[in-house]
Parts: structure tokens; C-alpha cells; sequence
């Protein structure tokens, strides 16, 4: 049976340690290699997401891939419901890894998992973003001294895979997540989230109290922010100001898609999103030895 990649559990802790500190390692994060020479990994995206196909497609073909992408919102349904055995049979004798983007991780949580020949990895869903998360971790633990024993993070904004990632994270990473939703927001799914991974969240009603000296700044989803209220949620050098000395900023979603950043965070030395970039492509670097590699083994 293949590995597959679908939320951090799949990984247990000690791996999800492992393939941060190894894609920390990696020399140079644009190094051609041949590891994936001969193989092809299939995007199958059901929402546009630019970046995510960008840096899926660069990990892919600067270790000697190739990548075919397809959109695939006409047809969703399917992946999610009864033709996934069907499809998936079919899918292996093409391709040697599949990622999906957009399909929430809970509808493949239970797929007939035996039958599929070739890794599967989430590149971004709903209700979760694993390498996100442990791109974000590596990023994290080069400003924290390599610990996140006394690490707080501070989330401000809607909620979106990525915060649903960094929940689970809480089994096995020792950061603190205290979290800010907008007013109209209902909260009960992430607090279900967090009984259901066993971890505590610190819920507060303002992004002033999400950052109140916490040492890292997540800007998080605007999904749904009138004008007004993005106004109210936008972070600025003035909402910096109340995290802690030296505190940086993390983007919850690509650029497009967070609670507005001013220009002059976003610019700064605080600002993390050339950092995140470069660690979301090391992740999935990594997370492709990993995947492969168990499966030579057990062939």
C-alpha cells in the first residue's frame, strides 16, 4: 500500500519533526536532483490556487519530474463519492503521485486507501494544510533558538486550512495558538477540531488580544470581510506593535486571499513570506523522499 499525505496525523510526530528538520538541511532549496526523474505527479485542483500549483510544479521538476495539471470543478463529485475506487485505478496506471487541492481532507479520511498504487498528498483543503504548517514550523524554529517550548502564536482573521493545520500541529509541536475570528464567524468548528486532536486553543475577540506579545503573527483569512470589517482586522504597524520585540509575521493564505497587510509590514524585516516560500518548497521536497521512499522499501 502506498504512503499517503493527507494531514499531519498521517505523519505522527516524529515525522513530521523529521521532514522539518530535513528540509531545514537542505543546502540550496532550488538544487536540481534527479530523484523524481521518470515520475509523474498529477495536480488535481478543483479551485484556482496559483502559488500552490507553482511550488507543487517547481519541487516536482527541480527534482527531474514532470507535472500534469487539471482543473478539476466540473467533476469534483466524483473524487469525493462513489467513483474515487473507480478513478483512482485508473489514475495509477499514468501517473506515480496525485495531488489534490481544494477537496476537503475529512472526504478521503476513510478511502479505500489498498487499492491505490501511488502516493496521494493534500497540497491545501478546507479543513487543512499540512505543509503549510510545517513550512511555517521551519520558519518558526530558525527565529525561536530551535524551540517552540515558549513560542506563542497569534492568529487574526478568518479561519481556513492552514489554521485548522496549525490546531493539529498542537499534538506535536509546543507552540502556543491563541486565535482571533471576526465577529459573524462561528468558532464551534474549531473548537471541535481541537477536542478532537486533545489540544487547547486560547479563543479572544480582537486581533489586538490575538497579538498582544506573541511572538509570531499570523495574518489569517479575509473570506467573507466586508470593507469595513477588513479595516478593522487589517495588520498594522500599529498592531505589530503590540506583539512582542522582534516579532514576525506569517501569512495564514497567499497575499490575495489574508486580512489586509500594510505595505510597510509586509516589506519589513518582521515580514516571514519570502522565508514561507522557500520552506513550503523544501517541505514538499522532503515529503516526496518520504513518500517514495517507504514505498521502494516495501516493494
Amino acid at each position: 500500500m502506498a504512503r499517503y499525505f493527507m494531514s499531519l496525523s498521517d505523519l505522527g510526530e516524529e515525522t513530521a519533526w523529521l521532514l522539518v528538520q530535513q528540509a531545514r538541511g537542505i543546502p540550496d532549496a532550488k538544487a536540481p536532483t534527479d530523484f523524481m526523474a521518470e515520475r509523474t505527479a498529477a495536480l488535481f485542483f478543483c479551485e484556482e490556487a496559483f502559488i500552490e500549483r507553482l511550488c507543487v510544479t517547481a519541487a516536482v521538476r527541480q527534482m527531474g519530474g514532470s507535472v500534469v495539471y487539471q482543473g478539476i470543478g466540473s467533476w469534483r463529485q466524483d473524487l469525493e463519492g462513489n467513483y474515487q475506487r473507480e478513478l483512482l485505478c485508473q489514475f495509477g496506471y499514468f501517473v506515480d503521485c496525485l495531488y489534490l487541492y481544494g477537496l476537503p481532507a475529512s472526504s478521503w479520511a476513510t478511502p479505500q486507501w489498498d487499492i491505490i498504487t501511488f502516493p496521494v498528498v493534500n497540497a491545501g483543503s478546507p479543513d487543512g494544510h499540512p505543509v503549510h504548517v510545517l513550512a511555517d514550523v521551519a520558519c518558526m524554529l530558525r527565529y525561536s533558538r530551535n524551540s517552540l517550548k515558549d513560542v506563542t502564536i497569534g492568529w487574526a482573521g478568518c479561519d481556513n486550512g492552514a489554521l485548522y493545520s496549525l490546531v493539529e500541529g498542537l499534538r506535536f509541536f509546543p507552540y502556543r495558538l491563541r486565535v482571533a475570528l471576526p465577529p459573524l464567524l462561528d468558532r464551534t468548528r474549531l473548537q471541535q477540531a481541537a477536542d478532537y486532536h486533545g489540544v487547547h486553543i486560547d479563543f479572544v475577540s480582537t486581533p489586538e488580544e490575538a497579538v498582544e506579545g506573541v511572538d509570531f503573527v499570523f495574518a489569517g483569512c479575509r473570506g467573507g470581510l466586508d470593507d469595513e470589517t477588513q479595516e478593522q482586522w487589517r495588520i498594522s504597524e500599529a498592531l505589530m506593535s503590540r506583539a512582542a520585540p522582534n516579532a514576525h509575521l506569517l501569512l495564514g493564505s497567499t497575499p490575495m486571499y489574508t486580512v489586509q497587510v500594510d505595505r510597510s509590514v509586509l516589506c519589513s524585516p518582521a515580514s516571514l513570506l519570502l522565508l514561507q516560500a522557500e520552506n513550503r518548497l523544501r517541505v514538499h521536497k522532503r515529503v516526496l523522499h518520504w513518500l517514495f521512499n517507504e514505498n521502494e522499501r516495501e516493494i
